[in-house]
């Protein structure tokens, strides 16, 4: 395990950084947002220009990787982001710091592709599990922790700002300096939400409504705790921990959802969330203790339930399919993740804090009344056609390629060339990547004789 580990080190320790990075905007530009007098509804806005980003990054990121290669992508990306972190300080400006907060969500969705497809390299069916489950943990820990790094620290000044320009400036290193050969071309998907949501209507509409749930209560959950009367040390250790909540449950909940249909497990999970929630925004005094417990159990029901959803729609498509059910749910989660801070915001400036968790606390029992109507109308999966409960492919840090499942029999987009999927694999010890995108080694010893031209579809 610590040999397989240690091959990804450098990887891992690039994924820390970056989601420390991350983490730490994710409390520190909301709470400095509040304290510019911004207001929640613009607060809001910002949040939701986030996964608008992320969004257009999930589908656009991958084009870049294939333009440019992973290293530069990779490269292009963080030095992007590093950069607009320091720019929130220098421009106060509610429709400026949307467009930083668009440019970030871009950014680290584009991360995520880079960094899954590298992985995925790296793994064998043997080790894939152990990787990408590592990987999980990892950027779970590295955002909750740049979390907590908020509390540390005054949010007023340039700091912060400097301190998540600077981890995400060093985290280039690893991978430029890396002597590992590039990824072989990512494989594209199409998003088709129909045929999406005919798959699998209950997954579908969970991951939406998840994202208008998770998307809200991460980003707002800082605004929530000042705005009933606590410091900004205390609004982030809040946000972590409701985040904490979350990642420490997903595994458990996981594997306890192979047992039973996943949908009553969603329906259990939505049911506890929209108490929690409630309790959560009509809990009125200064102990800080009852309002981290409630938080922890919020982020207990709420955000472990997305990969609940995703391993439900496993179940009810073949595998070969599983690239483009996940990364299609994804973008389900973001587009919800897109549309509840706005509401949220909205709903906070006209009623107070309290309304962030009690709209969400309604989001959940809609989805609960969803899924209770599918449940009466349609039996759930066979045991013998579900999958087992896996971490690495369900929770929403795995952007878009869950590679185990891409089947090397079709046709696949490479860049550069049209070669079949077969002659692809014959020629692979020939090919040889580095830093300035793909080239051909030697080619004549894999009898094959490879011409990579720009941009060809396959």
């Amino acid at each position: 395990m610590f040999k397989t580990i240690g091959s990804i080190s450098t990887i891992l320790l690039a994924v820390a950084m970056i989601v420390f990075g991350h983490g730490l905007q994710s409390a520190l530009v909301p709470l400095r947002a509040e304290i510019e007098g911004f207001g929640t509804l613009a607060i809001g806005i910002s949040i939701s220009s986030y996964f608008a980003g992320f969004v257009v990054g999930c589908l656009v990121g991958p084009y870049l990787i294939l333009r440019a290669g992973h290293i530069r992508a990779y490269a292009a990306m963080v030095s992007l982001a590093s950069a607009v972190a320091l720019l929130h300080p220098l421009l106060i400006d509610e429709f400026a710091w949307s467009i930083f907060r668009f440019i970030t969500g871009f950014c680290i969705a584009a991360f995520y592709v880079v960094i899954e497809s590298w992985l995925n390299e790296r793994a064998t069916n043997e080790n894939r599990g152990l990787i990408m489950s590592t990987y999980v943990v990892v950027a779970l820990t590295g955002i909750m922790a740049g979390q907590f790094a908020t509390a540390f620290a005054s949010v007023e000044g340039y700091t912060l700002f400097i301190v998540a320009s600077i981890v995400v400036s060093v985290a280039v290193i690893p991978i430029t300096l890396t002597t590992a050969t590039q990824p072989a071309p990512i494989t594209l998907v199409l998003f088709r939400p129909k045929q999406l949501y005919d798959t699998s209507p209950a997954a579908f509409v969970s991951a939406l409504l998840i994202g208008v749930s998770a998307g809200s209560t991460w980003m707002l959950a800082p605004v929530f705790a000042t705005g009933r009367g606590f410091d900004t040390s205390f609004a982030a250790i809040f946000a972590a921990t409701m985040i904490g909540g979350g990642a420490a449950a997903q595994w458990p909940i996981g594997r306890a959802s192979d047992k039973i249909d996943r949908r009553m497990v969603i329906v259990i999970l939505g049911v506890g969330s929209a108490i929690f929630c409630t309790l959560l925004g009509l809990i009125e005094g200064d102990s800080r203790w009852s309002f981290l417990s409630l938080a922890f159990m919020v982020g207990v029901f709420t955000h472990s339930t997305y990969a609940i959803a995703v391993a439900h729609a496993f179940d009810h498509c073949e595998p070969d399919s599983y690239v483009e059910t996940s990364s299609g749910l994804l973008l389900a989660f973001g587009i919800g993740s897109t549309i509840g801070p706005l509401v949220a915001s909205f709903l906070m400036a006209q009623s107070g804090p309290g309304a962030l968790f009690l709209s969400i606390a309604v989001v959940q029992i809609a989805m609960v009344g969803y899924l209770i109507l599918r449940i009466q109308g349609n039996k759930a999966a066979k045991s013998d056609d579900r999958e087992d409960f896996d971490l690495a492919s369900t929770a929403p840090v795995i952007a878009m390629t869950y590679d185990d499942a891409v089947d090397l029999n079709t046709d696949v987009l490479i860049p550069d060339t049209i070669i079949e999927a077969n002659e692809f694999e014959e020629a692979q010890t020939a090919l040889h990547f580095n830093d300035f995108g793909y080239s051909v080694d030697d080619a004549a010893e894999a009898d094959q004789s490879v011409e990579f031209q720009p941009e060809t579809r396959i």
